[in-house]
């Protein structure tokens, strides 16, 4: 059977996404009797206006220091009261729960020391995304390995994980992913294998995404499988569509990247999906 996970971290942010993000990292954390993380960057976006940077004089360099200091006040305020809000939001719901402020300095790096030692991790997609700036969501899976959900931030649904589609290639990758979302694919009313172009790899067997399907239907999920042809659409593409005619509420895929250049660059398929993912995604490497 499947390890439940138990600790779960949810990059956090003061505006309407960010409160759903952190809702939808509560209901798994409730699902699976988890240990809820809500960490935030204190000073994300907190930056001087580039007219500032040309200012000359002692007391123009005063002016300068004095609203830097205020642009800080407001920000820790603002953080106090996130951290106020998701303590609640866990009291509310029975959840143990910690809130983690991250200062400035070291952000990517606090970052992906929190996600080390998590389960899964949650972000948003596109901005904001509760991730320091200049962080992705491909970069912080990259250096933390964890498991990683991204939640649209116009997403509408209600509820993760309750009818799945599997991208399913048959590789290294796709198998690790489907490993690390195990819990969900037990738990789940449906689970879709899709293998698109099937006869274009070997090790996809006689019956290309059978061997799969009966693996997770061991550990009890309810699995089907899809072959489809591309017909020359991009494999992004037609992922995005099968996810929306099946009214997927959660997209597994494993992520590709380039050898040389890993911790640059994903394959254009994950790459693709990540950026145009209409649904949540659990990607995995």
């Amino acid at each position: 059977m499947s390890i439940d996970l138990k600790t779960i971290t949810v990059f956090l942010d003061a505006t309407a996404s960010g409160r759903k993000r952190a809702l939808h990292a509560a209901a798994l954390a409730q699902r699976w009797g988890a240990h809820l993380v809500g960490v935030h960057v204190t000073f994300a976006g907190v930056t001087l206006p580039p007219s500032m940077s040309y200012a000359r004089g002692r007391e123009a360099a005063k002016h300068v220091i004095a609203y830097e200091h205020q642009l800080d006040a407001a920000a820790e305020a603002a953080a106090a009261v996130l951290g106020a809000q998701f303590q609640a939001m866990c009291a509310r719901l029975g959840l143990p729960g910690e809130f983690r402020p991250i200062g400035r300095g070291w952000s990517a790096e606090d970052a992906v020391a929190n996600s080390l030692h998590s389960d899964l991790v949650v972000v948003g997609h596109p901005m904001p995304n509760g991730l320091p700036e200049h962080m992705s969501p491909e970069r912080i899976l990259l250096a933390s390995g964890v498991p990683l959900l991204v939640v649209p931030n116009t997403w509408e649904g209600e509820t993760i994980g309750s009818r799945i589609l599997v991208g399913w290639n048959a590789t290294r990758e796709a198998r690790r992913a489907v490993s690390d979302s195990l819990n969900f694919l037990v738990a789940a009313k449906s689970v879709t294998v899709l293998v698109i172009d099937p006869g274009s790899r070997p090790q996809h067997g006689d019956a290309p995404g059978a061997d799969i399907a009966i693996q997770l239907a061991r550990h009890g999920a309810h699995v089907d499988v899809e072959r489809v042809s591309s017909s020359g659409i991009p494999v992004a593409q037609v992922i995005v569509r099968y996810a929306l005619k099946r009214a997927s509420d959660l997209l597994v895929i494993g992520a590709y990247s380039h050898a040389r250049l890993k911790e640059v660059l994903f394959g254009g398929v994950t790459r693709t999906l990540l950026a145009r993912m209409p649904v949540p995604v659990l990607i995995s490497r």
